[in-house]
């Protein structure tokens, strides 16, 4: 089922695209993300193959998270590349949640190129039962 925020994401893909032209698209890309959530938090899963935690920057403000770092090129005079498919440079990722997050309960993990965001939800957003008299 497709979201709105499916929608916002293709033309945001496509708007840099337009603007930007390849020459952007080659060093600026949008890591593949899921985003799930159950009451209690948020779940983001990025992939991030060869990129390692020190390149990589997490912030939240309000309800958005942002998602910022850079895979850095291999280095070397003399390569001669036969085929070029792995994209390097810096990203930028913004997710916004429906759900105020509890900035203190946030945790970020780093494992086999995946990143792992635990966000819980605020206590504040969860339903509470009304004991009728």
């Amino acid at each position: 089922m497709l979201s709105i925020f499916d929608d916002l994401y293709r033309l945001n893909r496509e708007m840099n695209r337009v603007l930007y032209g390849k020459e952007k698209s080659k060093s600026y890309y949008w890591p593949e993300v899921n985003v799930y959530n159950n009451e209690n938090e948020y779940v983001l899963v990025a992939r991030i193959p060869g990129i390692e935690k020190d390149d990589i920057s997490i912030s939240l403000k309000d309800n958005s998270l942002k998602l910022t770092g850079e895979k850095k090129s291999i280095n070397g005079e003399n390569l001669n590349y036969h085929l070029r498919e792995r994209k390097n440079g810096k990203f930028e990722r913004n997710i916004l949640f429906d759900e105020k997050i509890d900035s203190e309960k946030i945790n970020a993990e780093i494992k086999n190129g995946l990143l792992l965001i635990k966000l819980s939800k605020s206590p504040e957003t969860k339903p509470v039962k009304i004991e009728i008299k």
